[in-house]
């Protein structure tokens, strides 16, 4: 799911976006990874 979530994010700013985010802003980062995640097991 780390891996779906970076490239979600690649794809909506610019490749390198979510690696820097996670670097940058770790909170934020892993609270959005979160909701991600809780986001796409509803899909399912």
């Amino acid at each position: 799911m780390f891996e779906a979530f970076i490239e979600f994010l690649d794809q909506l700013y610019w490749i390198g976006y979510g690696l820097e985010f996670e670097e940058e802003n770790p909170k934020a980062f892993y609270q959005q990874l979160d909701k991600f995640k809780k986001q796409h097991s509803q899909k399912r």
